[in-house]
């Protein structure tokens, strides 16, 4: 059984790849001098945006907490926008990942305060209705999954970039070509587990990797390398086909996390993905969250502890963690 390290937006090594063998996984319409046009819509990209919430302090990586709107109405309004800017925004440039996070942010809030949806489902358009309520179904089925009461410390994790999407995006699929398993739901496992590999730790339970394998389980389906992308994805793959995909897909998601909430989690990310590859460009720039008992910690890339401590005393030296006052 498959234990998660933790729902990287509830909530070893990661290597890149290399020249060679590797760079072949990578589909033409995919290599960096196309992937923009592959991942963006055919409007003219821009990097203007309208001014959202004041964000939060600058971290040693130069980027931001974003804030986020405190009131229903401004919160639905901020997300019709988001939603509008991703996808006219070239994917490349720094203010695609801000929009994204803040995003992810927007989310996050709307999915615990359930008063705000009536001014959400009032505000969004018809043609961008049913991605947001799959965003929204998403984070309310990941609210519920178990995990006990929240950490008064942070964790002993490592956080750094993940793989580039266009590179994750081709792993995907030559998965999916091998197992018959959608692409879809092993990205949305990725991004539930690990962040897309941001998060490099094991669990308490011993999961390990960026897909979260106990190592007793990696056994059966893998020789390789358990931190490695390049032997986690097709694993997983494999493992969720043992289990039951691609015929039967929820038996197999609930084989990998036995709780009906992760398989609706993880289904919803699926068919968002499967509707818009924006998509999954938008959510592959989301950041690591932890929800401690302190607030909503924001895990920036070069978060580094080899051990856990308070949150509090954390936070005395990285102040760009806590969420930005509001408005």
């Amino acid at each position: 059984m498959i234990r998660r390290l933790v729902l990287a937006f509830a909530v070893g090594a990661l290597v890149a790849a290399c020249a060679g063998e590797r760079a072949e996984l990578v589909p033409a319409e995919l290599t960096t001098s196309t992937a923009v046009d592959a991942f963006t819509t055919t409007t003219t990209p821009t990097t203007t945006t309208p001014p959202g919430p004041p964000d939060g302090e600058v971290a040693p990586n130069g980027r931001r907490y974003p804030g986020v709107a405190t009131s229903g109405e401004e919160v639905a309004e901020r997300i019709v926008e988001l939603e509008r800017l991703l996808r006219i925004t070239d994917p490349s440039e720094l203010a695609f990942a801000d929009l994204a996070h803040e995003q992810q942010m927007h989310y996050r809030h709307i999915g615990r305060n359930t008063d705000w949806l009536v001014p959400l489902w009032a505000a969004a358009p018809p043609d961008l209705l049913w991605t947001i309520e799959r965003h929204v179904t998403a984070r309310q089925q990941i609210g519920g999954i178990p995990g006990g009461d929240p950490p008064m410390n942070v964790p002993a994790w490592e956080i750094v970039e993940p793989l580039p999407a266009d590179e994750l995006l081709a792993l995907y699929r030559q998965a999916s070509d091998e197992t018959g398993i959608d692409w879809t739901y092993l990205a949305a496992i990725n991004l539930l587990e690990t962040g897309y590999g941001r998060i490099r730790g094991t669990s308490t339970a011993g999961a390990q990797g960026p897909m979260q394998f106990l190592p007793t389980t990696w056994q059966e389906v893998s020789n390789g390398d358990i931190n490695d992308p390049y032997d986690a994805i097709p694993a997983a793959a494999r493992y969720l086909v043992r289990r039951g995909g691609p015929d039967d897909m929820q038996r197999a998601l609930w084989g990998y996390n036995n709780t009906d909430y992760y398989v609706r989690a993880v289904s919803a990310y699926a068919e968002l993905f499967r509707d818009d590859l924006a998509n999954y460009v938008a959510t592959h720039q989301w950041e690591i969250h932890y929800s401690a008992a302190i607030g909503d910690l924001w895990l920036p890339v070069g978060y580094f502890r080899t051990e856990s401590i308070p949150a509090e005393d954390y936070l005395a030296d990285a102040p760009w963690s806590a969420p930005p006052p509001p408005a």
